[in-house]
Formats: structure tokens, C-alpha cells, sequence
């Protein structure tokens, strides 16, 4: 088997070759500059300037670049106390595209520094003042009277270097940094706050109306077969005598028209009487609300059961020896209040007068409107075919208002800071 010698491929020869800048020429650059922080325009010009009677070898090559774009001076040696300090030799490659040659220039490493040309005249103005007031000083202290020397000299003791500060910066901005990223985003504020709001259990991700509040965790489905809508039936003359809470308009209205048909629909019933239930337990005074004889009295027949999962969600048990077992706090009001008009609103189709139980419950307006802003609702004026349909006008077609709850469910904000006065 005979040997051979593989013969490589030759490529296209490219020349190489190391220029040095022709500084008597007039020849200068090509410089690599470094900008700490914000860098000029790509189309800012810069002008090289050499130092005057610097003769020797290394002097030579001392270079101070400049460039101003109206507002922002840049400038940046390669020389002083400002210069870039390094070990590493910068090069850039010049291809000749005609002759394929590459030229290796040297490429000093400039830093450069910018200044901002207002603030720079206020330095001159702060420095002529510092005179000014140096001036009044050596006045007051040499033809002033013992009080002027004395607020002299105590102006003097209370001034604060500002130079000192600049070694502690750094350990200042690091501790505030430090202290900052342990602070809380906004993100994470809105769903503690919305995840501390007094309102039903409800379904973010719910794409229809009707499953934000799913009416099993409003009324579990123990209580919704105990509410006793029979009694109702069983008194035709006066069926309102058997709720616990007698004044509720709406409830009442409601129900009245609902016992009038024919045709009773029971489910609708079961809901507006315990909405009724919760109406009345509200009414229970705090003081009052482990005495049994008490709690007989106001809430009626309502089922033992309903009257524990009330006492479960709407009461806290203060902790300590107290022998006061269950009390109402300004949240827990809140939430049963919030249950109340969270049944309301699947009985209207989620779409209710603002106004409809506020009498009801003896509150104000705005104060209801935020109860219904927390469940996710949205306060709308009627529109001018809705007051034509409900036969509304004057001050009252300015006044009502509709509470409507959509999809997706959007909570409002958390209130940040004081009201502004």
C-alpha cells in the first residue's frame, strides 16, 4: 500500500502588520473610551487635546479627550490621578477591504467623566458665597459685638462638613439597600389585602358571575335544608310574623312578592330569610351575645345550627380570662354585613340598587358602597333607559346608584397615606 502526501488547501492570504499613530503627522486615535453611567450620543463628537511641553518618550502619549453636548460636559485623560489603571494593552484591528490587509492600532483606555454644566455653575455661585460669608465672619469677629461672635462661632460649631460624609456613601446607601429590599412589593401588599378582607369566600380565577361567591360558601348546604321557609307558608294571613327581624324593607318587600304567586319559589324564599337571620343577629348586643335568654328573644326559631356557624364566623373569643366568651369587632361586623350583601346581590342577578338594604341596616350610603367596592363591585350611575324603565327622575334619578358586580373579579387598591387636605 503506497503512502501519499494529503496536500492542504490553501486559503486567501490576509497580510498583518502593526502601525504606529503618526503623531507628528497629525494622525491620532483610535482611543477606547468608558462611560460610568450614562454615555454621550453615539454621534457626539470629541475633540483630542495634547498637553503643552511634555518632551519625553512616555509624556508623549498623554491625550485628553472632550466633547459637550449643551448640557452634560464629558472629559477624560489618559494620564493623573483620573486615569484608568490597568495592566492589559488595547489593540484594534482595521481591515483593508481592497488590499484584504489588517492594521493593528494601539487603542489607549480612557475614562471619561461627565459633569453637568447647571450644576457646575452652582458650585461657582455656592463658592462665591462661601466667600461672601467667610468675608461677613472675619467682620463680625473683628468689629462685632459679643452677641454677633458668639452666633458666629456657634454657626461654625453646627456646620457639617459634607465632605467627611462621602466615605460613609457607600455603607449608607448599602444599609438603606438592605433595609429597602426587605421592604414589601406592591403586588404582595394588594393580596395581603385582599386576602385580609372581611368578605365571603370567593374564586379569583372565576369566569362566571355566579362562581365568585358560590352560594354553598355562603349558606352551607346543612343550614340552606334547615332554614324553616314552611312557617312562612303555614301562616297565609301573616306571614312575616314568623321573621326574626322585622324591619327589613327589602326583605319584606321581597318576600311579600314572593308569597303572592301561585307558584312559590322556595329557593328565593330560603334566601331572603336568612338574610333576615343575619339581620337579626346583628342586632344582638355585644354584651349580650352568650345570654341565652337574650338570643332567644331576638333571633326566634332560627335553627340551632345557623345560629352556630353565625357564631363561628361573625363572633371572635377574646383570648385571656374574660368571662365574656364571643364579642363583635369592627371586622367581624364588617364580614357579616358583607354576607348579607353578598346574598342580596345573587338574588338580584348581581346587579343591585346600592341603596337597597341601606336603610335596613341604618348606615350611611358611602359606607355601603364600600362594602360593596370590597366584594369587587362596581358603582354605576343608572343610565337613561334604566331610570325611563324604573320611572325615576329628579333628585332621585341623580342619587341611585347600581351596584354591579362582573368578571374577572378586580378588587380596589389599598389606600396609600393620609387623605390630602
Amino acid at each position: 500500500m503506497s503512502s501519499s502526501k494529503r496536500k492542504t488547501a490553501e486559503g486567501p492570504k490576509v497580510g498583518l502588520e502593526y502601525a504606529k499613530a503618526d503623531v507628528e503627522a497629525g494622525v491620532e486615535g483610535p482611543f477606547l473610551a468608558v462611560f460610568p453611567g450614562i454615555a454621550p450620543p453615539k454621534t457626539t463628537p470629541f475633540n483630542i487635546y495634547k498637553p503643552e511641553n511634555e518632551e519625553t518618550k512616555s509624556k508623549k502619549k498623554r491625550r485628553i479627550i472632550e466633547a459637550d453636548t449643551g448640557k452634560v460636559e464629558f472629559v477624560g485623560q489618559n494620564f493623573g490621578e483620573n486615569a484608568r489603571q490597568g495592566f492589559c494593552r488595547y489593540v484594534i484591528a482595521i481591515r483593508d477591504k481592497e488590499t484584504d490587509k489588517i492594521t493593528f492600532k494601539d487603542a489607549p483606555v480612557i475614562a471619561v467623566n461627565r459633569t453637568i454644566k447647571s450644576l457646575k455653575n452652582a458650585k461657582l455661585h455656592a463658592s462665591a458665597k462661601e466667600q461672601f460669608i467667610q468675608a461677613k465672619n472675619s467682620l463680625g469677629e473683628a468689629f462685632g459685638t459679643k452677641k454677633i461672635k458668639q452666633q458666629i462661632k456657634s454657626v461654625e460649631r453646627n456646620a457639617v462638613n459634607v465632605s467627611t460624609l462621602d466615605s460613609v456613601a457607600g455603607i449608607l446607601h448599602d444599609s438603606i439597600s438592605a433595609k429597602t429590599s426587605a421592604l414589601p412589593s406592591k403586588a404582595s401588599i394588594k393580596a395581603a389585602a385582599d386576602e385580609d378582607r372581611p368578605i365571603p369566600p370567593y374564586d379569583l380565577e372565576a369566569t362566571k358571575v355566579e362562581d365568585i361567591y358560590k352560594l354553598e360558601n355562603l349558606i352551607t348546604p346543612a343550614e340552606y335544608q334547615l332554614i324553616p321557609f314552611k312557617s312562612l307558608l303555614d301562616k297565609a294571613n301573616q306571614p312575616l310574623s314568623a321573621l326574626p327581624f322585622q324591619g327589613s324593607k327589602y326583605v319584606n318587600d321581597a318576600l311579600v312578592a314572593a308569597l303572592s304567586v301561585s307558584k312559590k319559589d322556595r329557593h328565593r324564599i330560603r334566601l331572603l330569610m336568612y338574610i333576615n337571620f343575619l339581620m337579626a343577629f346583628r342586632t344582638v348586643p355585644d354584651r349580650r351575645l352568650d345570654d341565652t335568654e337574650t338570643l332567644n328573644k331576638i333571633m326566634g326559631e332560627t335553627p340551632s345550627v345557623i345560629l352556630e356557624n353565625f357564631y363561628e364566623r361573625f363572633t371572635e373569643t377574646p383570648e385571656g380570662g374574660d368571662k365574656k366568651r364571643h364579642t363583635f369587632t369592627p371586622k367581624s361586623k364588617d364580614k357579616l354585613l358583607c354576607w348579607i350583601l353578598a346574598i342580596a346581590l345573587t338574588l338580584e342577578n348581581f346587579n343591585i340598587d346600592a341603596a337597597a338594604v341601606t336603610k335596613d341596616l341604618s348606615l350611611k350610603q358611602t359606607k355601603v358602597n364600600e362594602l360593596f367596592k370590597s366584594l369587587g363591585c362596581k358603582i354605576n350611575d343608572l343610565s337613561a333607559t334604566q331610570k325611563a324603565q324604573l320611572g325615576i327622575e329628579g333628585e332621585d334619578a341623580k342619587t341611585m346608584k347600581r351596584a354591579i358586580l362582573t368578571v374577572p373579579l378586580m378588587f380596589p387598591l389599598p389606600k396609600r397615606g393620609p387623605k390630602a387636605k
